[in-house]
């Protein structure tokens, strides 16, 4: 049952002839103006990446007659993927790719299928993916397709046949790097970044030839040591900096530059090792297109430390201001924020004022202004009526050990869908992200790689979403139209109209004028979910398409799906939808076999030794502990998050878990026997998220004992390396053998873990040569014996 909303119409038309004779007219009407084929080339469809489309096939007057010509079905759905891909429309071909980076070539027509690229890439399990399985799109250009993987690789297609050309690996998946962005195709290059920013990544941009895969330059977005920006970092904390590049850049051909997005700093929102502005993070960075070379930047959040990062696309437009045409360059920051620059030097075109904002705790580094334009904010910049007692703070709040509810939060923002801007109208037409406060709360160790102990809002705090076109000739927003929940969808502009999505399943077109609400698609059809992709629009043999993805949203939590589907006015004979059923190669999960898994239980058999886990902030706490060769261990799940997380361990035997998730702010129990050899083995929660990964160190017992031998000869302060007595929570280093696998370990502090003065806490460790930096230890009265915990 396919349900078409037919919003704020005039006039309602007759039956029979009337409407067929309506139809027609429209029809021979729309072909006076309407070209016989128009592709959507790149990403943005055009490389400045507006968005727009100027056609007028489907219009005002005939766009509630809408409805859907075929419907492709990509069968690559699970709990973890989000359908974000943007078609490629050429000769009357189309390309897609599934969230797992299957490439399917398509009569643009009809959706018949006729070629499907099969990625190989590892089990999902293994790769850090972290915010939903997705793939964006591909690049076309020499008679290739080119598109990225989970896996951090980038490949070459035959556009004809699907065949592989060539493939390079950007980056080491092993290293925690992944792809997820469409590629760039410009002048016989394809330019990419890399997803990775949440495990403390370098950022970067690449170009390789787009005939042999090989490299050709490299910009690194965290400035190292002889590179400009190198003294906005502290110390070496640049290496680890994040600024990655996952959205597809825009270009300008004439200026000869390409302008990348970059995301936020690492640590996140934990600016304690990192003083300084943090180039390049959260800017916007005009690079030259031939030599990869910087040319300008603008940073929009200085020294972030709240997720406000700037990954959504810009779009390239002409600003008309007191009769002259200004090269201008249109960008949402998460935010709020709205940008207008001169492309050509990265000049405010709009005042931007360095805005005094807090600076305390210190320990947070915190840079002491914030750039704010002088421009309409897109969303609301403090909390509303906050729930009573919760304690509140404007934008830019510094996160502190105190529970904060902030607005905007790191979910407020423009996200990675892409803007629009119209020429007709000179509005971009913006994914403005809505009303969504979250609580920030950090303790100056880095307890993750997150960085944070940020947290949902709590019971009773408002939440919507916001879609906002913007004047850019006034900086003044147009109009506005709040929706239920935020808008996880790219937007397009096709002549008088503008289409977006929502997670709820609706696909809107909208007056481009006005914003009044001219047509609402929505399908209850099974794996149809929200519109949470990119539209196109395109011609093929005079016929005007409409184009989006119904895959869902798995880091909003929207209804899945795995649909594609294009839209078009009604034509003779045709009264319902092709339906077409892809089957491909599915990617292997790594998901365990039932009888590789248990599900949790209650209590502990009073045969295991019981060791505590506690789930908090992405990562476990601790994340190391020791057993004999053959024990019996019972691992107690403490799980202090809002959602689920489950745990894996890999054996010499293979991988055993839990059947299921442990539910927040729930525990249980999951229980194996040690490995008969010695050594060191991994483990990890439901996914290799951020921090959620730990070892446990099989060895031998003491001669004197029956716990497993670890050799202290001496203990002293990390921070004097004087034998002097030590105290809860002080850093300390343990001299000795035995203490810790070979590899670097980390451990985070964790507070409240005992109600002992003396009681145990974590702080970061690390194992160099023999000396095991670390509190990785129990402290007890009087509080000068450290006893190494199992």
């Amino acid at each position: 049952m396919i349900a078409y909303h037919k919003v704020k119409r005039t006039a309602t038309l007759a039956a029979g002839t009337a409407l067929l004779l309506n139809l027609l007219s429209m029809r021979l009407a729309a072909q006076t103006t309407t070209p016989n084929r128009l592709d959507w080339p790149s990403y943005g469809n055009d490389l400045g990446a507006m968005r727009f489309v100027n056609v007028d096939q489907i219009n005002r007057s005939n766009v509630a007659s809408l409805q859907p010509v075929w419907i492709l079905h990509t069968n690559v759905m699970n709990a973890g993927t989000s359908f974000e891909s943007q078609p490629i429309i050429i000769g009357g071909v189309m390309y897609v790719t599934s969230p797992h980076g299957h490439v399917f070539a398509l009569d643009a027509t009809t959706g018949a299928i006729k070629w499907t690229f099969n990625p190989t890439i590892p089990p999902l399990s293994e790769l850090a993916i972290c915010c939903g399985q997705d793939n964006r799109g591909v690049a076309v250009g020499n008679g290739k397709v080119f598109v990225s993987q989970l896996d951090a690789t980038l490949v070459a297609l035959d556009a004809g046949t699907g065949s592989v050309v060539w493939k390079v690996t950007v980056d080491r998946w092993q290293d925690r790097w992944t792809e997820t962005m469409a590629p760039l195709f410009l002048n016989g290059m394809v330019i990419i970044g890399a997803s990775g920013g949440e495990y403390q990544r370098r950022g970067h941009v690449r170009a390789y030839d787009a005939n042999s895969g090989e490299l050709i330059w490299q910009f690194n977005t965290t400035a190292g040591p002889g590179e400009f920006g190198n003294d906005t970092w502290a110390g070496d904390s640049w290496r680890t900096g994040g600024a990655t590049v996952w959205t597809t850049p825009a270009a300008d051909p004439q200026l000869g530059l390409i302008y990348i997005t970059t995301s936020n700093a690492g640590p996140d929102e934990n600016g304690s090792q990192r003083a300084g502005m943090n180039l390049f993070t959260s800017s916007v960075v005009a690079l030259d297109a031939t030599t990869g070379k910087r040319r300008w930047h603008f940073q929009e959040v200085h020294h972030d430390v709240w997720d406000y990062d700037s990954t959504q696309p810009v779009h390239l437009f002409t600003l008309q201001r007191n009769g002259q045409q200004i090269p201008a360059l249109g960008h949402a920051n998460k935010s709020g924020f709205y940008y207008i620059l001169d492309r050509r030097n990265g000049t405010p075109l709009f005042d931007v004022t360095e805005t005094p904002v807090p600076v305390e705790p210190a320990w947070q580094k915190p840079w002491p202004t914030q750039p704010i334009p002088a421009i309409d904010p897109l969303i609301p910049q403090t909390v509303a009526s906050p729930p009573a007692g919760v304690r509140t703070g404007p934008i830019f709040t510094v996160p502190q050990e105190q529970p904060t509810l902030i607005q905007p939060s790191y979910e407020s923002g423009p996200e990675w869908p892409p803007s629009a801007y119209s020429p007709r109208t000179g509005y971009s037409y913006l994914q403005a992200g809505g009303y969504s406060p979250a609580t920030y709360s950090a303790i100056p160790p880095v307890v993750n790689s997150f960085g944070s102990t940020a947290g949902g809002p709590p019971p009773g705090t408002d939440n919507y979403g916001l879609f906002v076109a913007m004047n850019t000739t006034t900086g003044k927003i147009a109009w506005s139209s709040k929706l239920p929940q935020k808008m996880y969808s790219g937007i397009v502009v096709a002549g008088d109209l503008v289409f977006f999505g929502e997670g709820n399943g609706k696909f809107n077109a909208v007056d481009a004028q006005t914003g009044n609400v001219l047509w609402t698609f929505q399908s209850n059809l099974p794996n149809v979910g929200g519109a949470n992709g990119a539209p196109a629009v395109y011609v093929v043999n005079g016929r005007e398409y409409v184009v989006m993805d119904f895959g869902g949203n798995a880091d909003a939590r929207f209804t899945k799906g795995d649909a594609l589907i294009a839209f078009a006015l009604p034509q003779s004979g045709q009264t319902q939808p092709l339906t077409v059923q892809a089957n491909p190669v599915q990617v292997d999960t790594g998901d365990l076999p039932a009888s590789a898994t248990q599900p949790p239980l209650t209590t502990a058999p009073p045969d295991a030794r019981v060791v505590e886990l506690v789930a908090h902030d992405f990562a476990f706490e601790p994340r190391s502990f020791t057993a004999l060769p053959g024990e019996k261990i019972a691992v107690q799940i403490v799980n202090t998050t809002a959602g689920g997380t489950g745990f894996t361990i890999t054996l010499p035997t293979g991988r055993i878990g839990l059947n299921g998730a442990i539910a927040g702010n729930q525990s249980g129990y999951f229980v194996f026997t040690a490995p008969s050899q010695p050594g060191v083995y991994g483990f990890f929660g439901s996914a290799r998220f951020f921090g959620m990964t730990g070892e446990i160190r099989v060895g031998p017992a003491c001669p004197t004992s029956a716990t497993p031998c670890l050799s202290v000869t001496g203990v002293t302060g990390s921070a004097t390396a004087r034998s002097t007595a030590v105290a809860p929570g002080q850093l300390v280093s343990l001299f000795g053998s035995g203490i810790g696998p070979a590899s670097a370990a980390l451990f985070p502090f964790f507070p409240g873990m005992g109600p002992a003065p003396c009681s145990r806490s974590f702080r970061r460790c690390r194992l160099v040569s023999e000396t095991l930096k670390c509190t990785s230890m129990e402290l007890r009265p009087p509080c000068c014996s450290p006893r190494p915990i199992r």
